[in-house]
């Protein structure tokens, strides 16, 4: 079974190596979809779309009309910290492809007890930057599940 749940915010950013337009600052309108697949319990539910909300709230509202930022562009960086201007620094260049990465690890990370605890196995983050281009990334479940994470699973059951 797969469920998916949408996401929307603002931002803006820039690719300072980029050899193109993607140089400068910009905006975008961010959607993003996250599918979660697993097996449904036995009322027919894979997961409750509030506890996914509430899992990627922290990170959709920090990046909701903010710049996001590359850690390593040190330019960008410095501008928004001396005007207090809001960002949010990533520690990648943030490309699609890389911020589709970060928000499917985020939730395998921050959300992985929920996410096993309902028997989701795959996180796939599709996250679209304008109306005709968008990058997708897929993660496994269980392999962000830490030991001790395991053992108390275990324990429980």
């Amino acid at each position: 079974m797969t469920v998916a749940k949408r996401f929307r915010w603002e931002a803006a950013h820039r690719l300072p190596w980029h050899e193109g337009p993607c140089d400068n600052l910009h905006g975008h309108s961010y959607r993003m979809t996250v599918e979660l697949e697993g097996t449904p319990d036995a009322r027919g539910m894979l997961v409750d779309f509030q506890d996914v909300k509430q899992a990627l709230k922290p990170l959709v509202d920090a990046w909701d009309h903010a710049i996001l930022v590359a850690e390593t562009d040190r330019e960008l960086r410095q501008i928004v910290e001396q005007t207090g201007w809001k960002h949010a620094v990533l520690p990648c260049d943030t490309t699609a492809e890389n911020l589709s990465a970060h928000v499917a690890e985020h939730l395998c990370t921050e959300a992985g007890a929920m996410l096993r605890a309902n028997e989701v196995e795959i996180v796939r983050v599709r996250l679209a930057e304008t109306e005709t281009c968008y990058a997708e990334a897929e993660r496994r479940v269980a392999a962000h599940a830490s030991t001790d994470d395991r053992r108390r699973e275990a324990l429980a059951e």
